[in-house]
């Protein structure tokens, strides 16, 4: 018997993937198992079981490869960080709001990943996604400052908080409200997301107490 190539155990590999994909999308990760997804991919358990021990593995695997795609590497054109903030806000938005790969991988993490002891190595994992979109976002924030364009008082921690639950409500807002109507909805977002970030500039109550 011929032996398998490294092309055929990345093939192998990514119809693995592939298949987990929609499988934990419409199931959820918690009523998912190794066997629904060979299934799916309509390969043998062994197989699944030969690239992956298990099937936070498998989740970990796919959540890897959105976050390396080409289209997750993205470097705003302006140089001033307010904008900035926003020509990253909208491009994220949009693309999470676009059918396909990312979108149903981003759905997986945050909306079919059932808080349990099983699911608590990837809810890590998916913390650790978060944490660097806003180390990114508090970098951005903080060159505003340097830039002039915030205050030194502004209390830059709740600042990011702030501008990610903005974030994380207007992805909501597209998902339930504008399937429809994306041109309406990259308009409307748009604005908030504008109004949101340009608030900071006058953010009384989130200034940094004096002590």
């Amino acid at each position: 018997m011929a032996r398998k190539t490294k092309e055929d155990a990345q093939k192998t590999r990514d119809a693995i993937l592939d298949a987990a994909e929609q499988v934990f999308f419409k199931q959820g990760i918690a009523q998912t198992t190794m066997a629904d997804i060979a299934n799916a991919a309509q390969v043998s358990r062994g197989a699944v079981y030969g690239h992956y021990p298990n099937k936070i593995d498998v989740c970990k695997a796919m959540s890897d490869r959105m976050l390396a795609h080409p289209a997750m590497q993205f470097t705003p054109s302006s140089s001033d960080a307010l904008e900035a903030l926003v020509q990253t806000g909208m491009y994220y938005l949009n693309l999470f709001n676009q059918s396909g790969s990312i979108q149903t991988v981003i759905s997986i993490l945050y909306y079919r990943c059932e808080r349990s002891a099983e699911n608590m190595p990837l809810i890590r994992h998916r913390d650790l996604i978060t944490k660097r979109s806003m180390h990114y976002s508090l970098r951005l924030l903080r060159r505003a400052v340097a830039q002039q364009a915030l205050a030194n008082k502004l209390d830059l921690r709740l600042s990011n908080l702030y501008l990610h639950t903005v974030f994380d409500g207007l992805y909501d807002l597209l998902q339930d409200f504008y399937p429809e109507r994306p041109n309406a909805a990259a308009s409307d977002c748009e604005r908030l997301l504008r109004n949101a970030v340009s608030s900071l500039k006058n953010a009384p109550h989130l200034q940094r107490s004096a002590d």
